[in-house]
C-alpha cells in the first residue's frame, strides 16, 4: 500500500507516497476514506462524471492544497454522503489550484470517524519518491 499508519497517541498520522502529484492526490483520497469508513470503497463501482476544484490561494504551499483537498473530501462525504473517485488531476502549486476529475458515486455507510484534516504535523518531502505526512483529528 502507498500509505501507512504512523504511530500517533490521540489522532490519525499517515504518510503517503506517490511518484507524482496526481497519484498522490489519489492515494490522499484513498487513504482518507479508508480510515474515515473503516474499509475501502470500490473503486469499479459506477458513478455520475464530475469534479472538485480548489483555489485555497495559498501559493506554492502543496502539502497544504493537499489538506485542503482531504478536507473537501471530508466536507462531500459527511453533508452529502457522496465519495469522489479522483482520475484525471490537474495541480498549479504555484497558484494553489488543484482541478480533480472523477466520479460521484453514494457512500456505503456514513463515515465519521474523521473530523477534520489537519495542518499539524504536517511534512511534505518532494522525494522522489513523494511524500506527505499529515494528521486525521478523531
Amino acid at each position: 500500500m502507498p500509505w501507512r499508519e504512523l504511530e500517533h497517541p490521540a489522532d490519525i498520522r499517515l504518510e503517503i507516497e506517490a511518484e507524482s502529484l496526481g497519484d498522490l492526490v489519489k492515494e490522499c483520497a484513498r487513504a482518507f476514506y479508508f480510515f474515515d469508513l473503516g474499509f475501502l470503497p470500490e473503486e469499479s463501482a459506477q458513478g455520475l462524471p464530475g469534479k472538485i476544484s480548489i483555489d485555497d490561494g495559498r501559493e506554492g504551499d502543496l502539502a497544504g492544497l493537499l489538506v485542503a483537498w482531504m478536507n473537501e473530501l471530508l466536507y462531500f462525504l459527511e453533508t452529502a454522503g457522496r465519495l469522489f473517485s479522483p482520475l484525471v488531476v490537474e495541480i498549479d502549486a504555484s497558484s494553489g489550484r488543484l482541478v480533480a476529475r472523477g466520479t460521484w458515486r453514494a457512500a456505503p455507510g456514513p463515515g465519521g470517524r474523521v473530523k477534520a484534516v489537519t495542518y499539524g504535523g504536517l511534512e511534505f518531502d518532494p522525494g522522489p519518491p513523494l511524500r506527505l505526512e499529515v494528521i486525521m483529528d478523531v
